[in-house]
């Protein structure tokens, strides 16, 4: 018998919590067990401040079993990737790396991406940047490029092409 989540009538799916522990230890030699919610990781979280994003309940939510719960929702695609929960956890339990197995998962059964992350692989597979060069206007109505202010020009990889290629790799095996 397994436990049954009250609020969606969801059975707890023991061998993907498994899978994805396993993941984490190839990746940290830690598990999602050693988290005791103390929520430092939420707290640290810049998702968590514009989108509502909640690592500790993510990791709770793993804990119980409750897969398929998060790789349905769109939450786990609001995740910046900043590490800040990996850092701040005393325990050093990784939210980032199990949205990141999350995310995987829901590529992998099909599931649709959100078209900003399409949109941004797509960018970056035409110009190698997650967008193009802005310009910034000014509060005169000027427009000004990056050399004018004195900024640096952005860097793009020294080989474009093998870039690309490398990235459009990955994406096709959906690691």
């Amino acid at each position: 018998m397994s436990i049954v989540d009250l609020t969606s009538m969801a059975e707890a799916q023991a061998e993907l919590r498994k899978e994805i522990n396993a993941r984490l230890a190839k990746l940290q030699n830690e598990s999602s067990e050693y988290c005791f919610q103390c929520a430092k990781c939420t707290a640290g979280c810049e998702a968590h401040k514009l989108l509502e994003l909640e690592p500790h309940k993510i990791v709770a939510l793993l804990k119980r079993g409750l897969i398929d719960e998060m790789v349905n929702s769109d939450v786990i695609w609001t995740c910046m990737s900043c590490f800040k929960c990996w850092e701040r956890c005393p325990q050093k339990v990784a939210p980032v790396e199990i949205l990141n197995a999350l995310k995987n998962m829901a590529v992998a059964s099909g599931k649709q991406i959100p078209g900003k992350y399409t949109a941004m692989l797509q960018s970056v597979l035409s110009i190698c940047l997650i967008q193009d060069v802005q310009e910034v206007t000014t509060h005169e109505g000027k427009t000004m490029k990056r050399d004018t202010l004195g900024l640096p020009p952005l860097s793009k990889p020294t080989d474009a092409s093998k870039f690309q290629m490398v990235l459009t790799k990955l994406a096709v095996e959906k690691i």
